[in-house]
């Protein structure tokens, strides 16, 4: 296998036992953070090749539905489930008879046209605490980062405010030019994340989840493909960042 090559998967996860992995984790029993449980069923099963970016695209039943994107192939990963996920953990977690894995393009072209969609957490790392700031926050949501850097007497914009750090966060990984890019939907989630001392306590903080579609232009196909492949902004191994292509409605 090539060292650019990119695979999509789709997995489908039964809800219950994640919610008994999640348990067994000992994670929050409210405000489950499900992108954190699937992060965890990822590195149950496939450990440090857990695939990501990956996002939830439904979680409606008992069926919890996950595409992301991997350098490994669908029957590499299974693979290494069978090789080595605790027994009790690959029989009944993911539904392995529609576990499914195709290709990504070897090659995109500079100029092609593509509509997106994705959901990121526009987040900054602030440069030093400032005013009502938690000190040890590692990082801040960008509308209220701009809104500190403005002063109260001062509306901002939230959507503006996300789309600029989304154009920001393209044009830092290049490969593309953003044509049109709009909030679809915005809302605070609770993330959970575990400490990494000797504890491993858990801890909740609200985030700022927003999804966007749009329209872009890759203007470097190389470059381009290491951005799906990386994906955009923060919290990527737990549900953000996936940028998914669309194709363009007839004009």
């Amino acid at each position: 296998m090539s060292g650019d090559a990119l695979t999509m998967l789709r997995l489908g996860f039964d809800g219950p036992r994640l919610i008994e992995l999640a348990r067994r984790r000992r994670l929050p029993a409210r405000d489950v953070d499900l992108g954190y449980v699937v992060h965890c069923a990822l590195g149950e099963l496939f450990g440090a090749e857990a695939p990501k970016p990956f996002a939830i695209t439904r979680e409606q039943g008992r069926v919890v539905e996950v595409l992301a994107y991997s350098p490994h192939t669908r029957d590499a990963l299974h693979t290494t489930a069978q090789t080595f996920a605790d027994p009790s953990l690959y029989d009944g977690l993911c539904h392995w008879a529609s576990f499914a894995g195709k290709p990504m393009p070897e090659h995109f072209t500079a100029g092609q046209r593509l509509g997106f969609t994705v959901k990121v957490c526009p987040t900054v790392r602030p440069a030093k605490p400032g005013l009502h700031q938690e000190s040890e926050a590692p990082e801040v949501d960008a509308f209220l980062a701009a809104c500190r850097k403005v002063g109260p007497e001062v509306k901002v914009d939230r959507e503006t405010v996300y789309r600029e750090w989304f154009l920001g966060e393209i044009a830092r990984r290049g490969g593309a030019t953003v044509e049109h890019v709009a909030l679809e939907r915005f809302q605070l989630e609770r993330l959970t994340r575990r400490h990494q001392g000797a504890d491993r306590k858990s801890e909740s903080r609200d985030r700022p989840a927003a999804s966007f579609h749009g329209t872009l232009t890759v203007t470097d196909p190389a470059l381009f493909r290491a951005t799906l492949a990386r994906g955009l902004g923060r919290h990527r191994a737990f549900g953000f960042g996936m940028l998914l292509l669309r194709p363009l409605t007839p004009r």
